[in-house]
Order: C-alpha cells, then sequence, then structure tokens
C-alpha cells in the first residue's frame, strides 16, 4: 500500500501534535507536584494518542490550530483546574488516580466537542453552529470557571463545605454571595467577559466550519468522527466523570443530602423511644400554662454586640444591656461558640441529639422539637429564612417536627422580609396551652443593610456610600434584632406567660470575609448566648435556675443545645447527656476540652479568648 509524501507528513504532524499534548500536560502535573506515576499515565498513552491522531484526521484541522482552541481550552479547563488548585491550597499531593480521571476528562471533553462540531458542521449552517458550539464551550467550562473563581475569591479550593453551601443554596443567596465578595460592578465587567468570550469562540468555531468545509469530508472521515464521538460519549460522561475530583466530592455532598432526607422517615421510630417522664418537666411544674421560646439568630457575632464586648464602639445591644443590667433573669454567657462557621452544619447538631463530641448519627437523633412535645408542649417553629434549596435542609426536617410550622416566605428562597413579621405570627399562638416556640430569624445574614428597615439606620460609613458590608450596617443589623428580641419579650410575657427565652446565634461573622470555613477565623464561630428565667421558672425549677447564674464565663459550644435545652425543660432521657447540659452540675467541659470547627480546632487556640471563669 501506498502512502504519498503528504499524507506521511499529516501522520508525522499529528502524531507529533498529540505526544506534544500529552507530554505538556504531563510535564504540568509534574511541575505542580501532582505527577501521577507511570502506573496511571503509561495505559492511557495510546488511546489519548489515537483520539486525537484520529480527531485530526476526521476534521483536517490541525490539534493546535486557532479553529480548535475554543475546544481546547475548554478541555484543558477540565484538565487543570482543580489539580492546580488543590496544589496551590493545601500544598501536597491529590490521590493519582484522581488526577488521571481528570486528564482524560480533559481531553475527552476536548475530542467529543470537536468531533461533535466536525459533524455538525457539515449542515453547513455554519453560523447557527457556531453559536451552538460557543454555547457549549461556555455550559463545558462552567465547572472550571466557578473552582477558578472562587479560589480567586477567598484564595482556596473548592471544599465539601463550601460545595455544601453550593449544594444547599438558592439563587437569591448566590446573588448576595457574588455581589458581597465580588461586587456589583465587577461581575458586570465578567459578563462582559463572558459575551466577550462567546463571540471571540463563535468567531473561532466559523473559522473551524469554514476550514473544514474547503476539504472533502468523504464517508471515511465522517465515519471516523462519528465513531470518535460516540466512544467518547461513553468514555466522558457515563464513565470517567464521575469519578473525577470535583464530581466525587459532588457525589458525597449529594450522598450526604440524600441521606438526611431520610430523618423523617425514622420520625415514629426516634419519637416512641424517647422516654420523657412528662409528670416532672417543667409544664407540670408550674401552675399554670407557660411558653418557652428558642430565637436562633443569624451571623451575629458577640464581637460586635455591646452587651458581649463592652470595648464595641457602637451601642447597639441597648435593650439586652439594660435587662442584664436590671433583671436578674437575664443571664449573658460570655464565652459561647459555634460548632461550625455556617447555618446548616451548626443547626444541624445544635437542633439535635448529635455533636462534636458523641458521634450520633444525625438521622438517628431526636430534636428540640421532640422533646419538647414529650414534655408536654405544643409546638410551633416560625422562620424568616427560607427552606435552602431544591431539597429540605436539616434544619427544615427539624421545623417539620413541630406541631405548627410556618415560613414567611415558604419557598427555596431567603426572604426579603425584616424580622418583624414574625410577631405577627406569634398572635397565632393559643396562650392557654404550654407553648413551645422556635424563631429562626434572618438576623445579620449578609448584606446587612438588607436586614433593616430605614428607621434603623442609625451609623453611616462617613460617605454613606459601601454600607451593605460595613461595621456600621452590621452593628445596625444588631441595632434591629436587640429590638425585635424586645418586642418579642415584652410579647410573650404580657400575653403567652413567658417562663424562659433563650437566644444564640448559628454562627459569627468576619466582616472582611463573612464567614467561609476555607478561610476559618475564631471570629465567625464566636457567638452570644443568653437565657432569661421568669420568677416563675426560677421557683420551679431552682437547681437550674442557679447552676446557669454560675456559668457566666464557662465555656460552651452550641452543638451541646440539644442537651441544654433538656435542661431547661427538665426533660432528660436516655437520649440526653448530662455531660453536655449548661444547666446540669455534671456539665463536663472547659476551654481545653471543647473544640469548634467539628474537632479541627481547639477553643484554647483562640487568641482573643477570655480566660474562663467558673463561679
Amino acid at each position: 500500500m501506498h502512502i504519498s509524501t503528504r499524507t506521511q507528513d499529516n501522520i508525522i504532524r499529528a502524531l507529533a501534535a498529540s505526544f506534544t499534548y500529552f507530554l505538556c500536560l504531563i510535564a504540568f502535573y509534574i511541575n505542580i507536584g501532582q505527577d501521577m506515576g507511570p502506573g496511571y499515565f503509561l495505559p492511557i498513552l495510546i488511546p489519548i494518542i489515537m483520539g486525537l491522531c484520529l480527531m485530526q484526521y476526521g476534521t483536517h484541522i490541525p490539534l493546535f490550530a486557532k479553529e480548535n482552541l475554543p475546544n481546547l481550552i475548554t478541555g484543558l479547563g477540565w484538565c487543570s483546574a482543580f489539580p492546580l488548585l488543590y496544589t496551590w491550597t493545601y500544598n501536597t499531593t491529590w490521590y493519582m488516580s484522581k488526577i488521571c480521571f481528570d486528564f482524560v476528562v480533559g481531553t475527552g471533553i476536548f475530542l467529543l466537542l470537536t468531533s461533535l462540531e466536525g459533524l455538525l458542521m457539515q449542515t453547513r449552517q455554519i453560523r447557527l453552529m457556531s453559536a451552538l458550539m460557543a454555547l457549549l464551550n461556555l455550559v463545558c467550562l462552567a465547572v472550571p470557571i466557578t473552582q477558578y473563581a472562587y479560589y480567586i475569591m477567598v484564595w482556596h479550593c473548592l471544599s465539601p463545605a463550601s460545595l455544601m453551601a453550593l449544594y444547599l443554596t438558592n439563587w437569591r443567596e448566590s446573588i448576595d454571595f457574588l455581589e458581597s465578595n465580588v461586587g456589583t460592578g465587577w461581575l458586570m465587567v465578567i459578563g462582559l467577559g463572558f459575551a466577550l468570550f462567546l463571540y471571540l469562540a463563535w468567531r473561532a468555531h466559523c473559522a473551524f466550519g469554514r476550514r473544514l468545509l474547503s476539504h472533502s469530508m468523504d464517508w471515511e472521515h465522517n465515519t471516523v468522527l462519528a465513531l470518535l464521538l460516540a466512544a467518547m460519549i461513553f468514555v466522558v460522561p457515563c464513565w470517567y466523570l464521575p469519578q473525577t475530583s470535583i464530581a466525587e466530592l459532588w457525589g458525597d455532598v449529594s450522598n450526604y443530602v440524600s441521606q438526611t432526607q431520610e430523618y423523617g422517615d425514622y420520625f415514629e421510630q426516634r419519637y416512641s423511644t424517647l422516654d420523657i417522664d412528662a409528670e416532672n418537666t417543667l409544664p407540670a411544674l408550674t401552675q399554670q400554662p407557660g411558653t418557652v421560646i428558642i430565637v436562633i439568630g443569624e451571623s451575629a457575632s458577640r464581637n460586635y454586640m455591646k452587651a458581649f464586648t463592652p470595648s464595641f464602639a457602637y451601642d447597639d445591644t441597648p435593650w439586652l444591656s439594660q435587662q442584664a443590667a436590671e433583671d436578674p433573669g437575664f443571664l449573658l454567657f460570655q464565652n459561647c461558640y459555634a460548632s461550625w462557621s455556617q447555618t446548616v452544619p451548626t443547626l444541624q447538631r445544635a437542633l439535635t441529639e448529635q455533636s462534636q463530641y458523641n458521634g450520633k448519627d444525625f438521622v438517628d437523633s431526636c430534636s428540640i422539637i421532640d422533646v419538647a412535645r414529650k414534655s408536654g408542649y405544643t409546638t410551633w417553629w416560625f422562620s424568616n429564612q427560607g427552606r435552602y434549596g431544591q431539597f429540605d435542609s436539616v434544619i427544615t426536617l427539624v421545623a417539620k417536627g413541630a406541631d405548627t410550622a410556618e415560613w414567611t416566605d415558604d419557598s427555596y428562597n431567603f426572604s426579603d422580609k425584616y424580622d418583624m413579621v414574625l410577631l405577627d405570627y406569634l398572635k397565632k399562638v393559643d396562650p392557654t396551652k404550654n407553648n413551645f416556640i422556635v424563631l429562626h430569624i434572618m438576623g445579620s445574614h449578609i448584606y446587612y443593610n438588607n436586614r433593616y428597615p430605614s428607621d434603623f439606620m442609625k451609623w453611616k460609613t462617613e460617605d454613606g456610600t459601601g454600607m451593605a458590608t460595613a461595621v456600621s450596617s452590621y452593628a445596625n443589623s444588631i441595632l434591629y434584632t436587640d429590638f425585635f428580641l424586645s418586642q418579642v419579650f415584652d410579647y410573650a410575657r404580657e400575653h403567652l406567660n413567658l417562663q424562659a427565652m433563650l437566644y444564640f446565634s448559628d454562627h459569627g461573622e468576619n466582616l472582611v470575609i463573612s464567614h467561609n470555613p476555607d478561610v476559618f477565623s475564631f471570629d465567625m464561630v464566636r457567638v452570644p448566648m443568653f437565657v432569661y428565667l421568669s420568677p416563675e421558672y426560677q421557683e420551679a425549677l431552682p437547681e437550674q435556675s442557679a447552676i446557669l447564674r454560675q456559668r457566666h464565663g464557662r465555656y460552651f459550644t452550641n452543638d451541646m443545645l440539644y442537651d441544654t435545652v433538656c435542661g431547661l425543660l427538665n426533660a432528660p432521657s436516655h437520649r440526653y447527656e448530662a455531660q453536655q447540659d449548661f444547666t446540669s452540675p455534671d456539665y463536663g467541659f472547659t476551654r481545653e476540652t471543647l473544640t469548634t470547627m467539628l474537632g479541627q480546632h481547639q477553643l484554647d487556640e483562640d487568641p482573643d479568648g477570655l480566660p474562663e471563669s467558673f463561679f
């Protein structure tokens, strides 16, 4: 069989380009410290070289031709994103097999898009097909772009924690996150950048179509492209893609969410084993029906609350400061920390038996709602936050256990209503019954200036701009929360025979970088907590009251709220641990033994932590 000199030259060029592509990527991985080793790259050498050569043969276009740039860039984005950003973040090696899968998938996407384009262009609808291919490039680049963009914003690769937030988020919170971390102006610039990319990609694809159609596309070339396309469809999305680094992390998050959805399925089984002696709980020990209220704050940091940090420049807690000074029933705890710096993982533990310290499984954990119902309360859950995403978050699953659960915005978005709207929901509560009420507020969720009406804009920046994330705006949001708490307290005491009220925040806030766990600092987990005990409560449960008065300077993490609520209601059971109950004499933790970020940090690592006081 005679092979012309021109054909020989084309084969040599195709092989040279393919080997160059392969060797450059191997060199890239070695250079960043992610050498996958010959055990992984040698077995894929021949298939990748063959695929790249067949692509060039089928399209008549050299691998590194400018017409291939959009597809090549798309593939390289997948090849490089996770390995590079993981290295920059942790300065250590990742699994060699995962590096190999990223390499194969990136190359496979390049081959898939190019072979598809070669077939589509033969319709001779060059402009239309070029527009379609440009859109496909942008869609396929979404994952690498997200990874690079996230790194640029926080200097950390995507982690399970950040992917969890992404998985459970909604479009409003996504917009808030982007506006707070990027800014509206830069978002517009980025949008223009995407538009420019689409235009340049469209131009390149038009050139691809013209060059391809300038050659004779016989059945051999079309067959090669069709077979290559079919092979890549099988290899990329069906086999290798689920095994890539980012896909596996996403899969872990997806599995977690799927498992938490089982929480409701096991409700009756859990509830039936909750053995509380209702004759000795708080409702049974008081003379008349009363109410216990739990208020869950959002992104409130005691660093920026005058009642907890007297040196703070803004007097943003006038009501709480006055109550703490004048009413002995108000007890403020100076050394409370969150167990994590994001809402869902924190409240998953605060509201149920699960904690950092006991290793219990969420699905098998009773909640404070379950305890209250078994203790003889009618239970209510009123939330000014949305349900977080297309799936019920663990917070929503717990809330659904209440006799009545309502959201001010009963959708999967964050509410744009101010927290005072919840006061109207309190009016639905029957004062002739024993009531246990949970109020989940928006508090100081970013943007801070969206959390209060104009009447509460007490402090401004010097020029009146930049209020979205300014400390003055944050102080205004705390001031509004302080007012909200005062109104809840006054209404409940006057109309619902308030016996106890507990306020805590899910997590804190760093006013520069918010509360991203990938860039952790302790101000993200320093949270406020206070308890109000009525005279009636103190008479009914004097031991808990006396113990809580002595806890002012003790250290505590909010994942032990479940056991503390059990103690507050005098409702112990075999699903209760006294050593995690802040109201119990058997409370067994100190600053040296407590942790945050689910055990990643000891509290005694906090450089600004106060000395622990035991009395």
